[in-house]
């Protein structure tokens, strides 16, 4: 009874600890093996110190200007390409912190397909972008938080440049959802009558490889400006 009860106390102690160490810890890593004791499903993408588990797109050489830089994933400059998972994922959830330059653009691609098409023609894009200050903001389905081109967010809760936002996105059966600052801004159904009408009338009508991949990968977007991720983990639903 007595070994049962300190093992119970102990396995408390570590999940207060992980839960702590991700409320503070910021840009500073949090050891893997704490977080799995305290929460088996979620697992880190980026471990704060490598690209381990990262490439370029179609598993090529990772661009030199995304670097790690105090804790971040950093693309320091425009020219690198894509940065995509080694791993696909079909139903997830997936939890990040992002900061944009002034005026910058980026996008988290999610379930990207297989080939040599570039990661946007085949995966839904979560926006990220200084809806301040970037200066050809066309529509609201191009701002922060959104379907890129297909469902603009219910509301703006993106902070300025140069501060974190905190993203989640979930898959589940189809049912897809965009979180941004604690706030849900876009819910959609993949296949469903609303969203062919939608797709038909965005750039990506004329991709028929687009959003049809059950799983993919995940990739962070080299829009040319600088950007920076942490804190980047994932579940598999």
């Amino acid at each position: 009874m007595m070994k049962n009860l300190t093992k119970a106390r102990s396995k408390l102690s570590v999940a207060i600890a992980a839960a702590v160490m991700l409320g503070a810890a910021g840009c500073e890593r949090v050891p893997e093996s704490n977080v799995q004791q305290a929460d088996g499903e979620w697992r880190y993408l980026f471990d704060g110190e490598t690209l381990q588990g990262w490439t370029g797109t179609n598993g090529s050489q990772i661009g030199e200007a995304w670097q790690v830089v105090n804790g971040n994933l950093v693309l320091t400059a425009g020219g690198a390409g894509d940065l995509v998972t080694a791993e696909q994922f079909e139903d997830f959830e997936l939890q990040l912190e992002w900061k944009i330059s002034e005026g910058g653009n980026s996008g988290i691609i999610y379930r990207v397909a297989d080939g040599d098409s570039p990661v946007w023609m085949s995966g839904m894009e979560y926006q990220v972008l200084d809806n301040a200050a970037f200066p050809n903001l066309e529509k609201p389905s191009h701002s922060a938080g959104s379907v890129f081109d297909m469902y603009a967010p219910s509301e703006e809760s993106v902070k300025p440049a140069g501060q974190f936002n905190q993203t989640r996105i979930r898959v589940e059966s189809g049912k897809v959802e965009h979180w941004l600052n604690g706030n849900k801004i876009v819910s959609y159904e993949l296949w469903s009558e609303d969203w062919g009408k939608r797709l038909a009338g965005s750039k990506f009508s004329n991709y028929p490889d687009f959003a049809r991949s059950e799983s993919g990968y995940i990739a962070l977007q080299d829009h040319g400006d600088k950007v920076w991720y942490r804190n980047i983990k994932i579940r598999e639903l």
